[in-house]
Protein backbone atom coordinates (compact mmCIF):
# COMPACT_ATOMS: atom_id res chain seq x y z
CA UNK A 1 0.00 0.00 0.00
CA UNK A 2 2.86 2.52 0.96
CA UNK A 3 4.17 2.16 -2.73
CA UNK A 4 0.66 3.11 -4.06
CA UNK A 5 0.33 6.32 -2.21
CA UNK A 6 4.07 7.05 -3.67
CA UNK A 7 2.82 6.65 -7.11
CA UNK A 8 -0.19 8.62 -6.38
CA UNK A 9 1.90 11.61 -4.75
CA UNK A 10 4.67 11.30 -8.13
CA UNK A 11 1.53 11.48 -10.19
CA UNK A 12 -0.22 14.46 -8.69
CA UNK A 13 3.32 16.29 -9.19
CA UNK A 14 3.48 15.51 -12.48
CA UNK A 15 0.42 16.57 -13.32
CA UNK A 16 1.21 19.99 -11.57
CA UNK A 17 4.09 20.29 -13.05
CA UNK A 18 2.58 19.83 -16.73
CA UNK A 19 0.54 22.43 -15.80
CA UNK A 20 2.58 25.02 -14.44
CA UNK A 21 4.52 24.35 -18.17
CA UNK A 22 1.56 24.74 -20.20
CA UNK A 23 0.84 27.94 -18.03
CA UNK A 24 4.36 29.74 -18.71
CA UNK A 25 5.36 28.47 -21.91
CA UNK A 26 4.19 26.93 -25.35
CA UNK A 27 4.54 23.85 -26.93
CA UNK A 28 4.04 22.20 -30.27
CA UNK A 29 4.41 18.76 -29.67
CA UNK A 30 4.01 16.61 -26.63
CA UNK A 31 7.60 15.13 -27.13
CA UNK A 32 8.48 18.97 -26.40
CA UNK A 33 6.36 18.55 -22.98
CA UNK A 34 7.23 14.97 -22.34
CA UNK A 35 11.93 16.30 -22.97
CA UNK A 36 11.29 19.39 -20.26
CA UNK A 37 9.21 17.40 -17.90
CA UNK A 38 12.46 14.82 -17.89
CA UNK A 39 14.76 17.80 -17.95
CA UNK A 40 12.79 18.75 -14.52
CA UNK A 41 13.87 15.52 -13.13
CA UNK A 42 11.10 13.46 -13.59
CA UNK A 43 12.21 10.37 -14.90
CA UNK A 44 10.52 7.62 -17.59
CA UNK A 45 8.00 9.95 -19.26
CA UNK A 46 6.77 8.35 -21.89
CA UNK A 47 4.90 9.95 -24.91
CA UNK A 48 1.44 8.07 -23.84
CA UNK A 49 2.22 9.90 -19.96
CA UNK A 50 2.37 12.94 -21.55
CA UNK A 51 -0.84 12.06 -23.54
CA UNK A 52 -2.49 11.04 -20.41
CA UNK A 53 -1.44 14.36 -18.70
CA UNK A 54 -2.91 16.23 -21.43
CA UNK A 55 -6.27 14.79 -21.38
CA UNK A 56 -6.66 14.86 -17.47
CA UNK A 57 -5.87 18.58 -17.94
CA UNK A 58 -8.38 19.86 -20.71
CA UNK A 59 -5.99 20.49 -22.43
CA UNK A 60 -6.28 22.06 -26.08
CA UNK A 61 -4.26 22.57 -28.73
CA UNK A 62 -4.74 26.44 -30.69
CA UNK A 63 -2.91 28.21 -33.06
CA UNK A 64 -0.85 30.83 -31.59
CA UNK A 65 0.26 34.33 -33.63
CA UNK A 66 2.24 32.64 -36.08
CA UNK A 67 -0.37 29.96 -37.10
CA UNK A 68 1.50 27.16 -35.55
CA UNK A 69 -0.56 25.16 -33.31
CA UNK A 70 0.14 24.93 -29.25
CA UNK A 71 -0.99 23.22 -26.61
CA UNK A 72 -3.63 25.81 -24.08
CA UNK A 73 -5.16 25.21 -20.65
CA UNK A 74 -8.69 25.15 -21.21
CA UNK A 75 -10.44 23.51 -18.46
CA UNK A 76 -13.51 25.29 -16.99
CA UNK A 77 -13.22 24.21 -13.25
CA UNK A 78 -9.74 25.70 -13.20
CA UNK A 79 -8.73 29.37 -12.73
CA UNK A 80 -8.03 30.56 -16.04
CA UNK A 81 -4.08 31.44 -16.56
CA UNK A 82 -3.85 33.26 -19.73
CA UNK A 83 -0.33 33.17 -21.20
CA UNK A 84 1.24 34.84 -24.11
CA UNK A 85 0.04 32.11 -26.57
CA UNK A 86 -3.65 33.33 -26.42
CA UNK A 87 -2.81 37.11 -25.66
CA UNK A 88 -1.20 36.34 -29.23
CA UNK A 89 -4.20 35.26 -30.77
CA UNK A 90 -5.69 38.69 -30.59
CA UNK A 91 -5.36 41.13 -33.30
CA UNK A 92 -7.13 44.26 -31.35
CA UNK A 93 -10.02 44.75 -29.09
CA UNK A 94 -12.47 47.89 -29.34
CA UNK A 95 -15.83 49.10 -29.34
CA UNK A 96 -18.58 50.93 -31.04
CA UNK A 97 -20.66 51.96 -28.01
CA UNK A 98 -23.15 48.44 -28.22
CA UNK A 99 -20.60 45.77 -27.98
CA UNK A 100 -17.24 45.29 -27.91
CA UNK A 101 -15.36 43.27 -30.52
CA UNK A 102 -12.20 40.97 -30.04
CA UNK A 103 -10.46 40.39 -33.67
CA UNK A 104 -8.72 37.27 -33.22
CA UNK A 105 -6.30 35.27 -35.85
CA UNK A 106 -8.57 32.92 -37.92
CA UNK A 107 -9.45 30.12 -36.13
CA UNK A 108 -9.09 32.01 -32.45
CA UNK A 109 -12.70 33.24 -31.47
CA UNK A 110 -14.21 30.17 -29.94
CA UNK A 111 -11.65 29.59 -27.39
CA UNK A 112 -11.43 33.64 -26.68
CA UNK A 113 -15.13 33.51 -26.08
CA UNK A 114 -14.94 30.40 -24.23
CA UNK A 115 -12.41 32.34 -21.82
CA UNK A 116 -14.38 35.01 -21.20
CA UNK A 117 -17.42 33.12 -20.21
CA UNK A 118 -16.09 30.66 -17.92
CA UNK A 119 -15.60 33.26 -15.02
CA UNK A 120 -18.95 35.34 -15.07
CA UNK A 121 -17.91 39.19 -15.05
CA UNK A 122 -20.77 41.57 -13.88
CA UNK A 123 -19.79 43.59 -16.72
CA UNK A 124 -19.99 41.02 -19.29
CA UNK A 125 -23.98 39.82 -20.56
CA UNK A 126 -22.52 37.40 -22.84
CA UNK A 127 -20.80 36.93 -25.85
CA UNK A 128 -20.94 35.59 -29.67
CA UNK A 129 -17.69 33.61 -30.54
CA UNK A 130 -17.07 33.33 -34.78
CA UNK A 131 -14.25 32.31 -36.63
CA UNK A 132 -12.11 35.31 -36.37
CA UNK A 133 -14.60 37.66 -34.19
CA UNK A 134 -15.95 37.88 -30.65
CA UNK A 135 -18.52 40.56 -30.23
CA UNK A 136 -18.80 40.65 -26.36
CA UNK A 137 -22.28 42.38 -25.00
CA UNK A 138 -21.89 44.43 -22.12
CA UNK A 139 -24.88 44.24 -19.29
CA UNK A 140 -25.19 48.27 -19.41
CA UNK A 141 -23.68 50.23 -22.85
CA UNK A 142 -23.49 53.31 -20.60
CA UNK A 143 -20.33 51.02 -18.65
CA UNK A 144 -18.88 50.24 -21.97
CA UNK A 145 -15.72 51.39 -21.45
CA UNK A 146 -15.14 49.32 -18.66
CA UNK A 147 -16.45 46.36 -20.01
CA UNK A 148 -13.57 46.56 -22.54
CA UNK A 149 -11.49 46.99 -20.04
CA UNK A 150 -12.36 43.91 -18.19
CA UNK A 151 -12.19 41.99 -21.62
CA UNK A 152 -8.83 42.83 -22.02
CA UNK A 153 -7.77 42.23 -18.63
CA UNK A 154 -9.43 38.37 -19.14
CA UNK A 155 -6.90 38.31 -21.96
CA UNK A 156 -4.19 39.57 -20.81
CA UNK A 157 -3.77 42.48 -23.07
CA UNK A 158 -2.61 45.43 -21.61
CA UNK A 159 -5.27 48.20 -20.43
Amino acid sequence: MHGAIDVISTDESITTACKRLLQQQSFSTQDDIRQRLIDMGFDDVSQSTVSRLLSRLGVAKVPNAYGKKVYCLTVENEPVQVGSSIASQIEFITHNQLVVVVKTHPGGAQLVARLIDIQPHAEILGTVGGNDTVMVAPKDINRIDHCERVVKARLGIPV
